[in-house]
């Protein structure tokens, strides 16, 4: 089902990341280096990518879409980093992300939490998880009960 969530949420990531790219592309020489002048990482395309995963997310929360569909999704949203590990600035940012999907895993039935969870605990070894991936590997915990 590409259509409904997965369409946007292709569309923003795609973008996001191309824009990304085209950023560190541009860089002039010694651009961010010691905090001195901006660089890549300091583009509010950053900040602007997060705002519109939240409110994507947070509408398809609101919609209560079917659990196949937002299974679907938060695959997509956890697998992203892994993806596309180069720009570091957008690799971060990437991971960053996964807080943003704590709303939208109620709504996913036990089975499919499972799957999730599974796959979300090979890809992310404990001693590699930041503090988001943490809430959300809980979160799948609790929804796969």
């Amino acid at each position: 089902m590409e259509q409904g969530l997965m369409t946007p949420l292709r569309a923003l990531y795609e973008s996001y990341i191309a824009k990304g790219i085209q950023l560190e592309r541009d860089k002039k020489p010694g651009a961010g280096l010691l905090g001195l002048t901006a660089g890549p990482k300091d583009d509010p395309c950053h900040r602007k990518f997060l705002d519109d995963l939240q409110e994507l997310l947070a509408g398809a929360q609101a919609a209560a879409l079917p659990s196949g569909e937002v299974c679907q999704a938060l695959a997509y949203i956890y697998r992203a980093p892994l993806e596309h590990k180069e720009p570091l600035s957008v690799y971060w940012v990437l991971q960053a992300a996964h807080g943003a999907t704590l709303g939208l895993i109620g709504l996913l039935e036990p089975a499919d939490a499972r799957t999730l969870r599974d796959d979300f605990a090979r890809m992310y070894r404990r001693w590699e998880r930041l503090p988001a991936q943490k809430k959300v590997l809980e979160a799948l915990e609790k929804a796969a009960e």
